[in-house]
């Protein structure tokens, strides 16, 4: 096994920590601290922030400094306007593609949403949810369409990761649980329509419970 470079494991340092809601949205990422933890030069720190940077994680601003993004309302919005298209797309170019094999991998990926509830791990949660769309997308053929569908995707989990975490009401991850049920059923019996206004439904939802959660949000910097 080839040993981790700095950048790599500065890269997954920060990034577990965003993911694992140990920094809070908008916090500033000080590279004399990191590079004081990890005891390296400032290159590679600045090059595993890039990294962040492209992934949606992090906002460069110049001349202030690398914070951890903070999305405002009318940002969650867009990209979940987005991703309906995408999934309209991928629905309307991939559906007749969904054979036993893909129907095979979307109960495999499902029973490890399951899996991943159970033990309230919202990372892995939502990681099994990305790949069960994408075997949507990928049915498409398009290569345009996946890079963009994994792009959107990557964006939405990481709000949903920064605010919609398994505490409160559980009802809402159960329903999530038994509409991609309800979708591999339609796939199963060809119904492209109800699978479309299904998808089209639980976005929907899953937009505005977001929008209820950042709204509830309360960031570790007004704690202290």
């Amino acid at each position: 096994m080839r040993k981790e470079t700095v950048e790599q494991r500065v890269y997954h340092l920060i990034k577990n920590a965003i993911l694992n809601r140990q920094i809070a949205p908008g916090n500033q990422l000080f590279e004399s601290a990191i590079a004081q933890k990890v005891n390296a030069s400032r290159t590679p720190i600045r090059s595993a922030i890039m990294k962040l940077e492209s992934e949606g994680l992090v906002n460069v601003i110049p001349n202030k400094g690398a914070f951890i993004v903070q999305p405002t309302i009318e940002e969650m919005v867009q990209a979940f306007e987005m991703r309906k298209t995408l999934e309209e797309m991928a629905i309307k170019t991939g559906f007749s593609n969904l054979g036993t094999e893909e129907v095979k991998e979307l109960k495999q990926l499902l029973n490890e949403m399951k899996s991943a509830y159970k033990e309230r791990s919202i990372v892995p949660y939502q990681e099994k949810n990305n790949e069960f769309h994408l075997v949507i997308a990928k049915a498409s053929g398009n290569s345009y369409l996946i890079q963009f569908m994994k792009k959107i995707l990557s964006q939405i989990t990481t709000y949903m990761v920064l605010y919609d975490v398994f505490n409160g009401n559980s009802n809402n991850e159960e329903l999530d649980i038994l509409e991609h049920e309800q979708m591999i059923q339609y796939i199963e019996n060809g119904e492209e329509e109800n699978i479309r206004s299904l998808i089209l439904k639980h976005l929907d939802a899953s937009l505005t419970k977001l929008q209820q959660d950042k709204l509830n949000y309360q960031s570790l910097t007004t704690l202290f």
